[in-house]
């Protein structure tokens, strides 16, 4: 499941990315600008493969520069750029951080995983392929820092209608070989809220049966 999340906050990171514009396709560049003007919001359904074993899911997704708000098979997590709220329903377990705080890792920090794509990703290629018996226009990004770094990423692809910036869907690959495909519908390109407080986590909606950790 952690592995699952991981794969989930790389693509939201993605949509972050402030690569400088020469060094990105026009297709890519034209997703990036509308991404970086907006919140955006999208539904995304992924298959992960792992070794032999294959996984599925489904949630969704809004984000705003350094915050977001993702939810998806039992795992929701908030985070307004100052503090980050991890809450297991499942489990009924809740975790809150100071972001500046964590671990200095992406695998337990998604913050700064999403602050920091700017200087972590570079296109490293575009053109046609196929997604889902499509063809479609891609973007291969790889991670600057030889290995994936602390993210554990080797690739991740994206996917475009073709000859357009309308994000079909994205492939993430990680060092061990998990590959995770995500399907995303729904994407919306909406104005920008003036404060984050959307994406704060109301601490108070938890019944007094969850196990909160509070680590600020």
């Amino acid at each position: 499941m952690k592995t699952c999340v991981k794969s989930v906050l790389i693509l939201v990171s993605v949509l972050l990315c402030t690569m400088p514009v020469q060094a990105r396709s026009r297709i890519l560049n034209e997703f990036i600008s509308k991404v970086s003007d907006s919140k955006v919001s999208f539904d995304y359904s992924y298959e992960m493969m792992s070794g032999k074993v294959k996984l599925t899911g489904q949630g969704f997704v809004h984000v705003q520069d350094n915050a977001f708000h993702m939810e998806g098979n039992g795992f929701e997590m908030w985070c307004d750029g100052n503090v980050l709220w991890t809450i297991d329903w499942l489990s009924e377990e809740a975790l809150v951080e100071n972001v500046e705080d964590s671990y200095n890792s992406y695998s337990t920090n998604p913050a700064l995983l999403v602050t920091s794509v700017d200087s972590a990703f570079r296109e490293t290629s575009s053109g046609t392929t196929k997604f889902q018996g499509k063809v479609v226009s891609s973007s291969v990004l790889t991670p600057v820092e030889a290995g994936g770094g602390s993210m554990d990423l080797a690739l991740v692809k994206l996917f475009f209608k073709s000859g357009t910036s309308d994000l079909l869907g994205a492939e993430v690959t990680l060092n061990d070989g998990t590959v995770s495909t995500f399907t995303v519908s729904g994407l919306q390109f909406g104005p920008k809220d003036k404060t984050k407080e959307s994406f704060r986590f109301d601490e108070s909606s938890l019944s007094s049966s969850y196990v909160v950790t509070d680590l600020r």
